[in-house]
């Protein structure tokens, strides 16, 4: 499983913290103006592992349709592995996350973020609750939030790992299979010599034209 490579000293850390200062030296507190840093900080993080973050990303929450503000998508199959929610300074987030869920947003892995404070929820259980103002503790959480994997992925890898190690195996007792039919079975052996002959036939297309078109 990869880790995120993060630490309070990079250049994205210090980037997002020296916004977030200037916005508050002009009293820029509300979620629009404060919550694009934070979508930046998650797009250079999203780039290791070849996603995309995807912003006000639809949903289907029964007869309703939700839009969290961020999504964690991989760019090469429709699997989202997160979900990103912001709120403006000075929130009461315990109730925001509440009101959340009963419109039906999902809780598998998603993070609710203000300027001062993250909360991550994970398999439907607060997994972070962390002060953000703080360079290690914003560092921690955003680990935690990229590094989750759904029970059914990870299946899905120990499968994978467990199929490789097992097809030298396979391949090695089709190859002694068909070395022995060679050797002994009359029949297998003129079935691979008719296909051995077919085989080395040189191709011709099946609609043969005299000339390119454009279809």
């Amino acid at each position: 499983m990869k880790i995120l490579d993060l630490k309070p000293t990079h250049k994205a850390i210090t980037a997002y913290y020296a916004e977030l200062r200037q916005l508050a030296q002009v009293e820029a507190e509300r979620e629009g103006a404060v919550s694009p840093p934070f979508a930046t900080l998650l797009k250079h993080c999203a780039k290791q592992f070849n996603w995309t973050l995807y912003e006000q990303y639809p949903l289907k929450a029964g007869n309703k349709h939700i839009y969290p503000d961020g999504a964690l998508v991989n760019a090469a199959f429709p699997i989202v592995y997160g979900y990103w929610e912001a709120k403006k300074t000075q929130v009461a987030l315990e109730e925001e996350i509440r009101q959340k869920f009963e419109r039906g947003y999902p809780h598998d892995n998603i993070l609710f973020q203000t300027p001062e404070r993250a909360i991550l929820y994970q398999d439907g259980r607060p997994r972070l609750d962390c002060d953000i103002s703080r360079p290690e503790a914003l560092v921690e959480i955003l680990k935690a939030f990229f590094a989750y994997q759904p029970p059914e992925y990870e299946e899905w890898q120990q499968a994978v790992e467990a199929f490789k190690a097992e097809v030298p195996k396979i391949g090695h007792g089709v190859l002694k299979l068909i070395e022995n039919e060679r050797q002994t079975n009359k029949g297998f052996q003129q079935a691979f010599e008719q296909f051995t002959r077919v085989c080395g036939k040189p191709s011709t297309p099946i609609f043969p034209c005299k000339r390119w078109r454009r279809c």
